[in-house]
């Protein structure tokens, strides 16, 4: 798999993985290569349909990115990043 610059690191993945992922199961796709391939398209901006065949196919990236807004996914994230970043700042 070709790594691109918007791939998360370990490090990333391990602070945000609770959140997206609170149940380990087997999946096809693990929601680490779902969450770069959103990141990809949020940098890039291309269409969901030209996403690199390398990453997950676009449908269950689509899948996710949809079910993850709808249920404040993402905010959830943001906010426990700047619960972080603020710790670290000694806030």
């Amino acid at each position: 798999m070709t790594q691109y610059p918007t791939d998360l690191t370990e490090k990333q993945w391990q602070v945000i993985k609770n959140i997206l992922e609170p149940q380990a199961r087997n999946r096809k796709h693990p929601l680490k290569e779902i969450m770069n391939a959103i990141l990809y398209i949020n940098k890039t901006g291309c269409q969901w349909r030209m996403l690199p065949s390398d990453l997950a196919p676009w449908q269950t990236v689509y899948y996710y990115f949809r079910k993850w807004k709808l249920e404040g996914v993402f905010e959830e994230v943001m906010d426990a990043l700047h619960s972080l970043i603020r710790k670290q700042a000694g806030r």
